[in-house]
């Protein structure tokens, strides 16, 4: 299971999708590199999604893969030269200072 930080999920709770869509943090394979990254996108949920919630209500459908191999992980706030955005931290490690 991935833990979301507070400030990440007010981040998250900023982003808009269609309706009828979920908020969604799903494995992108990069068409230049071949290589799986994690992105975030509107989509359907699904059975097997990790649901992250805020006050009560589904924020962020985590897909299973994702939620796997990022187990123990944290999504927090980062800071970059675009402004807020969001980073993984591994297990173990601190949070990049911001």
């Amino acid at each position: 299971m991935i833990e979301v930080t507070e400030e990440a999920k007010e981040l998250f709770r900023n982003v808009e999708h269609p309706e009828g869509t979920v908020l969604r943090l799903d494995p992108v394979v990069d068409e230049n590199t071949g290589q799986t990254m994690v992105g975030i996108a509107a989509g359907e949920p699904r059975e097997d999604d990790q649901v992250v919630e805020h006050q009560g209500e589904p924020l962020l459908h985590i897909a299973a893969p994702v939620s796997e191999a990022l187990d123990g992980s944290t999504l927090n706030v980062v800071d970059t030269p675009e402004g807020p955005g969001i980073g993984i931290t591994a297990p173990g490690q601190e949070p990049p200072a911001g």
